[in-house]
């Protein structure tokens, strides 16, 4: 239903025809609120078997057609996000022209408000590098050497929400040349931003 090409870093969601097929189940819909509350459960990667089921019962369809219906909508809600589409017209273009013109309308219309929902969850359940969450140091003297020394705690937050604390001493040496590599690199961000 869904390729993926590959581009840099990014992969690209390159949706097919099959996938706004299946969007026409959303035509059986009793109202504009359970379409809403359809697309708000699109997003996560693994949907629950009682989302599947409410949305199943709701629409009055089996259970693969729920969970296409869900995939569908979720790789939809994906490349807005991926591609940072925000207004209606933008989104708009996510559809082809020969899909059900009032339901892409609707569609529209409800992906514009939950676009940033679907951003902030895409963000939390994102995999990628770890991040600095925090830090602290101190300074004493080392009882074997008698030498000035740094203690650095670094907090890393990896995933979704797990936090690792790794610690390290410097000596005042090599706390010289990581401040000096850090305002390396400094430089080179600095001058990529402008």
């Amino acid at each position: 239903v869904v390729s993926t090409q590959s581009t840099g870093y990014f992969k690209q969601i390159n949706l097919r025809a099959m996938d706004f097929e299946i969007l026409n189940l959303l035509l059986k819909a009793k109202s504009k609120d359970v379409v809403h509350k359809i697309c708000s459960e699109c997003i996560s990667d693994h949907h629950s078997d009682a989302v599947i089921t409410t949305v199943s019962d709701i629409l009055t369809c089996s259970r693969s057609e729920s969970r296409a219906l869900l995939t569908s909508l979720g790789h939809i809600a994906r490349r807005i996000v991926s591609t940072n589409l925000t207004t209606a017209e933008e989104i708009a273009g996510v559809f082809p022209e020969s899909f059900h013109k009032s339901l892409a309308g609707l569609l529209t219309k409800i992906s514009v408000e939950l676009a940033p929902f679907w951003r902030e969850i895409m963000a939390e359940n994102s995999v990628g590098l770890p991040r600095l969450s925090s830090f602290s140091w101190s300074v004493a003297t080392e009882q074997k050497k008698g030498e000035p020394v740094c203690f650095l705690n670094l907090n890393i937050k990896q995933g979704k929400g797990d936090i690792k604390s790794v610690n390290s001493h410097l000596s005042e040496e090599a706390l010289t040349d990581m401040i000096n590599s850090l305002k390396h690199v400094k430089g080179q961000i600095s001058a990529m931003t402008t």
